[in-house]
């Protein structure tokens, strides 16, 4: 597969991540409302992972599909687009009114930033393949 820059569709990415949100979401909500992924149970953080790899599975797969090219471009992205809106958001301040940088691990959030790109990674290529077969 070739990949360029000039094949990036920045509305499928933004598209692609807002659906991989929305999926990740409601895969936690489904897992606490089953009582898996309640606060302070013994795997809430198995389940915060498992719900950004099926999300950016999903949100890969869009991006992949609907662009039908670059997809490690698009996956890439995606990651992208993931940083800037934590940036944006811890630095305007949570909805809250309250920052929590202090409350980031970063070997949590290296992982699930590499779960992220790996899932859309994945995601998008199997988009793109599906699209051209």
């Amino acid at each position: 597969m070739h990949e360029s820059f000039r094949s990036l569709r920045p509305v499928w990415i933004a598209i692609a991540w807002v659906l991989a949100v929305a999926v990740a979401s409601f895969v936690l909500v489904a897992a606490a409302a089953f009582g898996a992924a309640n606060a302070g149970a013994p795997r809430e953080h198995l389940w915060v992972l498992v719900a950004v790899i099926v999300g950016f599975l999903v949100g890969g797969f869009i991006a992949g599909n609907r662009a039908n090219a670059a997809p490690l471009l698009h996956a890439l992205a995606m990651l992208v687009l993931s940083i800037v809106v934590v940036l944006v958001v811890n630095l305007l301040g949570a909805p809250s009114g309250a920052s929590d940088w202090y409350a980031v691990v970063a070997g949590s959030t290296l992982l699930l930033l590499l779960a992220q790109l790996a899932a859309s990674i994945v995601g998008a290529r199997a988009g793109v393949r599906w699209a051209r077969r």
